[in-house]
């Protein structure tokens, strides 16, 4: 498979470095000459330095034998423009754009097409959705939702107090009176697809998938509770939190307080949400926290255009009172692994969700979902199985996935979730979550299709 991408931005280079991990054929179009030759520095595929909208660069790029072009460069025009010139001169490639502004997308959502795109994917709708999530399901932890199935992957961190640590998988599989599965581990930096005999040691990381009521039974063992939050605090106006709040109802926007620096921001979403409580304030004012009696609140959401801002806010709002504390990372990914260990209890990056959006329209048809775990060394994927396919009515003891993947849960057609063992017959409408490694995803879709 062949992907064009158009900018080498974070959001580019994130996406290209997942593709090459997967073997694909890659080539980046950067019309920053510095940032061309830094990406042709770092990542292992061709680099055309110029602009997306040039027929000459398309031609460099050899547009003509690709599968799919991709346009995140940080200019919503040029993505549209270049979006619309690739469809007219190439009709068989799948085009994909990253569109942040409103006008072009509409205040209610996006539309279904624009000068004949394929696909387009917000960042700031795709980030808010998934911290609406994570608020939905009870603020466990970071968690990863799917389209077409209830159950739901946990990313816990195990510290040395755990009751996970020391034990291996099959060990807690016994323990626990739950369904659940331990898709993928990361420890010291590295990717552990898990067996039985797996033993989970403090410091790591694992990802678990459950059912909600599954979980919460696991969560009560590890000394955390569900937590619907009643009085939330967000910190900042930007975009992100007007998508945001528009997840919410009414009702439930009442019991919601913006601070906000910005006058005209203020006013703005004053106007917007009438049913919130707008504080034109510094959070970094060390009297707010107790003028506006912030500590009594059960959720602050740290959303300003400022990483280290959100990270600051969140972790000294944990320390200070406030029961659970999630944080927004616009520009530095870096940052993601630091705030973990900050007692924040979820971060949220706007690069992966914008990348794990594009990645499921470059999975095919029957992909619904996709997500990156571990800065991209997993992922897991939705995927719906069809009578045209060989393994439909196969036994899953009969798909040998040399240990490369794990199937973490099915989920049939009349919506019953399933924890599978070896005896259970694929149907057709099944939706498998998979997971896998990286550089083990060729394999496994491969012998999926």
């Amino acid at each position: 498979m062949k992907i064009v991408i158009l900018g080498a931005g974070r959001r580019g280079m994130l996406l290209a470095r997942h593709l090459i991990q997967e073997k694909k054929d890659v080539v980046l179009i950067e019309t920053d000459p510095k940032r061309a030759s830094e990406a042709q520095s770092k990542l292992d595929c061709m680099v055309v330095s110029g602009s997306g909208t040039d027929r000459e660069k398309l031609e460099e790029a050899s547009l003509v034998n690709a599968d799919a072009f991709v346009a995140v460069s940080d200019s919503d025009e040029v993505n549209l423009v270049a979006c619309g010139i690739v469809e007219a001169m190439y009709p068989h490639v799948t085009t994909v754009a990253a569109i942040r502004n409103l006008t072009y997308t509409g205040k209610d959502g996006l539309p279904e097409t624009v000068l004949g795109i394929d696909f387009i994917v917000n960042p700031e709708a795709e980030a808010s959705r998934s911290i609406f999530e994570i608020i939905e399901r009870g603020i466990f932890s970071d968690i990863i939702t799917f389209s077409k199935t209830d159950l739901i992957l946990y990313n816990i961190y195990v510290n040395e107090k755990s009751k996970f640590g020391g034990k291996d998988v099959q060990t807690l599989r016994n323990m626990i009176k739950a369904e659940f599965v331990i898709t993928a581990i990361n420890r010291n930096e590295e990717g552990i697809v898990p067996s039985g005999n797996t033993v989970i040691l403090p410091g790591d990381t694992i990802s678990l998938v459950a059912g909600e009521k599954d979980i919460e039974i696991i969560f009560k063992l590890l000394g955390r509770e569900k937590l619907k939050p009643n009085k939330i605090v967000i910190v900042g106006g930007s975009k992100i939190t007007r998508f945001l709040l528009k997840n919410f109802s009414p009702s439930k926007r009442k019991n919601i307080v913006l601070v906000e620096q910005d006058e005209t921001v203020c006013q703005t979403f004053a106007q917007l949400f009438p049913e919130i409580l707008v504080i034109k304030s510094d959070i970094t004012d060390e009297l707010i926290f107790e003028e506006e009696h912030l500590d009594t609140f059960n959720l602050m959401i740290a959303l300003t255009d400022n990483d280290e801002l959100n990270i600051i806010t969140a972790s000294y709002a944990k320390r200070n009172g406030v029961d659970r504390t999630i944080a927004l990372i616009k520009n530095n990914n870096n940052y993601v692994r630091l705030a973990r260990h900050l007692d924040i209890d979820s971060v949220i990056s706007v690069s992966q969700a914008t990348v794990d959006s594009l990645l499921r329209y470059l999975r095919g048809a029957n992909v619904s979902s996709v997500h990156s775990l571990f800065n991209g060394r997993f992922e897991i994927f939705e995927y719906m199985i069809t009578d045209q396919m060989e393994i439909a009515g196969k036994q899953l003891r009969d798909i040998n996935m040399r240990n490369k993947g794990i199937i973490a849960g099915i989920t049939s057609a009349d919506g019953t979730t399933i924890v599978p063992n070896g005896n259970y017959c694929l149907q057709k409408d099944d939706v498998l979550l998979i997971c896998a490694g990286r550089e083990s995803l060729a394999y496994i879709q491969e012998l999926f299709n």
